[in-house]
């Protein structure tokens, strides 16, 4: 259980597929997974699976095509070698998986970014700016992320999300982590929205450096590092977040 997150240039491959048949090819990962751990390799090859994707009729796939097909797909393409946001060439590059649950280490990062006052309680600082456009209509109780965590929870670890406030007398104003999560791995479908989620992910990394926080400090970190390199190239090249979470 995570998020998909695709850079959206688009390329030959996804002009070819579009999100969802793009989803789709992702999605028989999953389906291989599930065969290999449930189904003995003697008799996989007479296993049969309906693979739905949104807007086209299911198909009907033999456990050889699936591997292959999904093989085929995950080698990328000649144009991952040069495409900016693959960094470094890696065969579709433009993907990123950030997994369910979110861990701790991750969440306290994240949350002690957001709300510095340099950030939260500074006018137009992109803390303020995701607050006053996103944050601020995301409820602040009884939402999935507020409900589904701690050690069992499917979507953060930590068993209670951690709150801040800030404001004086008379514009005291609350936020949490809960409200702050389910902003984050949503599709973005504008070019500011892009900007300003860039500008979040750069400022994030940064902050997160200035902390000494490397890579191999939790799993959830690692991934974020690498949608963040991502994101600081899809809004230069005036793309998209393709998004299914």
């Amino acid at each position: 259980m995570g998020a998909d997150l695709i850079g959206w240039k688009p390329c030959s491959l996804q002009r070819e597929l579009g999100p969802d048949g793009f989803l789709g090819k992702l999605k028989l990962r999953a389906y291989r997974s599930a065969v290999e751990r449930q189904v003995p390799e003697a008799a996989r090859a007479k296993v049969k699976i309906s693979v739905e994707v949104t807007g086209r009729p299911p198909r009907e796939l033999a456990y050889p095509d699936i591997v292959a097909e999904s093989e085929q797909f995950l080698a990328g393409i000649p144009e991952c070698a040069s495409c900016p946001l693959a960094g470094g060439g890696t065969p579709l590059g433009c993907y990123h998986y950030v997994t369910y649950p979110i861990d701790a280490p991750a969440e306290e990062l994240l949350f002690a970014f957001f709300t510095q006052p340099s950030q939260i309680a500074t006018k137009d600082s992109i803390s303020d700016q995701l607050y006053r456009d996103l944050i601020s209509r995301i409820p602040s109780s009884g939402t999935g992320w507020h409900r589904q965590r701690g050690p069992r929870g499917p979507l953060a670890i930590r068993a209670e999300p951690l709150g801040h406030k800030w404001g004086g007398l008379f514009s005291k104003r609350t936020v949490d982590s809960a409200q702050l999560l389910q902003c984050l791995f949503i599709a973005l479908d504008s070019l500011p929205l892009v900007a300003a989620y860039g500008r979040f992910w750069s400022e994030f990394v940064a902050f997160a450096k200035e902390r000494g926080v490397a890579a191999g400090t939790s799993r959830t970190l690692d991934e974020l590092f690498g949608l963040a390199r991502m994101m600081m190239v899809v809004a230069p090249i005036g793309g998209r977040l393709i998004a299914d979470s």
